[in-house]
């Protein structure tokens, strides 16, 4: 059913707030070592039944609808996070609010006949009509819906299913944004050493993001589900390699094998909800995006030969532009602040 990347589907009717009530799964056991966390965010844990509200769903992705592909609207492979749901409403993580406009990462427990699983926001959509008099708000990653039990037709199904939020305790403590067999476990934690999965967002404590090895980050656990979508995208990319025109050309739902700053820094806009999908300007073309200044979370740093950014208090940055102390010596986040001498700032309207 999606047109792009993502549970994007033909919008009909208002955006409608759902109130989301009721129960939990039994809490997930932490996993012991990074290979074993690795493999909990790539499966999905049933459980039996639960309350809550019953509302329209679709299924999208999978090989009878390629359309969809297999990125999510904020840069994740959703192949290895089947646990994956969209919230339709609107063409950004910011306007699709059928759902009442959940942070990215919020946990829901989606039932299904006698089965039911947590599942989280890692992707949004435009949605549709209502589903045999049932608001549509919610569309199922094709995986999901299959583990659920719920017939796979080529992301042409739809009809109803019980959605809650968790409580604050057990496997849906989540809403700061972290899959909870990674919240919970100490060994992927920085200071064990142990680089979270490529699309699993850590988050940190304070008002600033951290950095972690290999130049990603940690995204503070307060920010925005704007900031946590950019920080995420970033973190994807971290480490690739820069070639001058790297990834231009190639939609910014989809991963390259190569960035140059200012594809680098779409890809990053876009897992925020800033960018279209078909976006593809150079750096200079950042001067005329979003107002002029600084901004908040977001600083945009921009001149007619490169770009770079500053999102929740580190830099995003193709090189150590500020010396040998400023982290990996190619892609990724950066700590120190770097000479600014002849760019154009501005920042996202709004952030």
């Amino acid at each position: 059913m999606g047109l792009v990347a993502g549970g994007v589907l033909i919008a009909v009717g208002a955006a409608l707030c759902v109130a989301l009530v009721g129960g939990m799964l039994g809490a997930l056991s932490a996993p012991a070592t990074c290979d074993d966390a690795r493999a909990t965010q790539r499966s999905i844990a049933l459980g039996p039944p639960g309350s809550g509200a019953r509302v329209g769903a679709t299924e999208y992705g999978g090989p009878g609808d390629p359309s969809s592909g297999t990125v999510g609207a904020s840069g994740i492979d959703l192949l290895t996070h089947p646990d994956s749901y969209a919230e339709l409403g609107g063409t950004t993580f910011q306007t699709a609010t059928r759902l009442g406009g959940l942070p990215y990462m919020a946990p829901l427990r989606i039932t299904w006949g006698a089965r039911a699983a947590i599942a989280y926001k890692r992707d949004f959509g435009l949605g549709g009509g209502p589903i045999g008099g049932l608001p549509r708000v919610i569309d199922l990653w094709w995986e999901l819906a299959g583990a659920l039990g719920i017939p796979y037709e080529h992301g042409l199904w739809s009809g109803p299913v019980t959605i809650a939020r968790p409580p604050a305790t057990g496997s849906g403590n989540l809403l700061s944004g972290t899959p909870p067999a990674v919240a919970a476990t100490p060994a992927l934690s920085a200071a064990a050493g142990c680089e979270p999965p490529v699309g699993v967002l850590p988050v940190t404590a304070g008002p600033r993001a951290t950095l972690l090895g290999g130049g990603r980050a940690a995204a503070p656990a307060d920010a925005p589900a704007v900031v946590k979508g950019i920080i995420a995208a970033g973190d994807q990319i971290a480490g690739k390699p820069y070639v001058f025109g790297g990834s231009h050309g190639l939609p910014l739902d989809q991963v390259g094998a190569a960035y140059d700053c200012s594809s680098s820094v779409a890809h990053l806009l876009y897992g925020g909800g800033l960018l279209p999908v078909d976006w593809d300007g150079d750096s200079s073309s950042f001067r005329s995006f979003g107002r002029p200044g600084r901004g908040r979370w977001v600083t945009i740093y921009t001149s007619s030969d490169h770009v770079f950014m500053y999102v929740a208090g580190l830099r995003w940055d193709t090189h150590d532009a500020a010396g040998p102390d400023d982290g990996i010596a190619g892609i990724g986040w950066h700590p120190l602040i770097r000479e600014a001498a002849g760019f154009v700032i501005r920042h996202p309207v709004g952030w």
